[in-house]
């Protein structure tokens, strides 16, 4: 008797809508210390994309407005940091979006590169992996 070998799909996640980052940015720009200590439902669709790479989210960021793009960078920290399952390492959405704000000239920023580091264990954030 032989057995198979079962390989799971490879398909990415659907892309979460603007009404979904937008809610994430704006959990990101409250209070640090009064972050959940549960992913929330309507965020459900933002975890399978904390390992995404770089090009499959340059689509989706490009769109955003600068301030939407910080909100996001403080909530993928705090994700990260206090939800299981949330883990992005060296593909962090954090990484992306800090290049996004570098196209436009808005990193890096002193205050929010403290802010990142000060919020996470994540040594990869905000650069990413400089072996990469």
């Amino acid at each position: 008797m032989t057995t198979g070998t079962w390989t799971p799909e490879a398909t990415a996640p659907t892309p979460p809508d603007s009404a979904v980052l937008t809610q994430a940015a704006e959990l990101g720009q409250a209070d640090a210390d009064h972050f959940p200590d549960q992913p929330l439902a309507e965020l459900s669709a933002l975890q399978p994309w904390m390992r995404r790479q770089h090009a499959e989210w340059t689509g989706l960021l490009a769109p955003l407005e600068t301030n939407t793009l910080i909100g996001l960078v403080r909530f993928f920290t705090l994700a990260e940091h206090h939800w299981a399952g949330w883990e992005g390492r060296d593909r962090n959405p954090v990484v992306w979006l800090c290049k996004e704000l570098k196209t436009r000239g808005e990193f890096p920023n002193a205050d929010l590169t403290r802010w990142i580091k000060d919020h996470t264990d994540n040594r990869f954030l905000p650069y990413g992996n400089p072996l990469a």
